[in-house]
């Protein structure tokens, strides 16, 4: 039985980090391995304003943003490091596209990004790991767990109340969290499915599936410790 109150929650306060920057609309922060580097994903997709991701050396006094990739026509969601990030220097995103169409899909790239001081990466230089269609309810979660596995999660591809019904099935890549195996390509795809993903024996099912069920789950972490996939899902008209 549980007895008396809960403790209350800590007291907490928030502050500007970096105003000085003038930074708009960033949707994604990630340090960067072996520096004391920030990788900033900035908004964009329309072809006149390109998703950016920038470079932010945050212990430079006048930290100036450098540009680290530019994708135009695509909303850029994430990025993660491989794990071997500091040798082979390989990062990935998540990115929906072309903008302004209505059939658009996903795309999950590899890059690879020159040792620092560099230009750029090319936007014409990334390798397509993965692709599906998503018109709305892109999904966007991107990242490597401890078991060396890049864990990305998928909205149900569409714009209102899962209009394609994806979200239960299993023989699509739409409203799910995926596993793939990014170091050792299949014999048909720069990848390969883990032999112990789930369904990766389930007749008709996409090998890819990890957990499903969901409807627009935009982003997604790993906590170190335990290995748990945390996954914050958007809600229709309820949490």
């Amino acid at each position: 039985r549980v007895v008396g109150p809960p403790d209350p929650p800590l007291a907490y306060s928030t502050e500007p980090y970096l105003p000085q920057l003038g930074l708009k609309n960033p949707l994604f922060v990630l340090a960067e391995p072996g520096t004391s580097n920030l990788l900033v994903v900035l908004q964009g997709g329309e072809p006149e304003r390109p998703s950016r991701v920038l470079r932010i050396p945050v212990t430079d006094p006048n930290p100036r943003p450098e540009p680290v990739l530019e994708l135009p026509g695509f909303l850029l969601y994430a990025v993660a490091f491989h794990p071997g990030y500091i040798t082979n220097r390989q990062l990935f995103t998540f990115a929906n596209g072309p903008a302004g169409h209505g059939e658009r899909t996903n795309r999950i790239s590899r890059w690879k990004v020159p040792s620092i001081p560099a230009p750029p990466v090319a936007p014409d230089s990334g390798q397509v790991l993965l692709e599906w269609r998503s018109a709305g309810h892109d999904g966007g979660g991107l990242e490597f767990g401890p078991d060396g596995m890049l864990y990305l999660a998928t909205g149900d591809g569409s714009s209102d109340s899962d209009a394609w019904n994806s979200g239960q099935s299993l023989d699509d890549l739409l409203g799910a969290v995926l596993r793939i195996d990014v170091d050792h390509p299949g014999p048909d795809r720069p990848y390969s499915i883990p032999q112990d993903n789930p369904f990766r024996n389930h007749p008709g099912a996409r090998g890819e599936i990890w957990a499903y069920g969901l409807r627009n789950p935009w982003r997604l972490a790993i906590d170190p410790p335990t290995g748990q996939v945390w996954v914050g899902n958007n809600g229709q008209d309820l949490w």
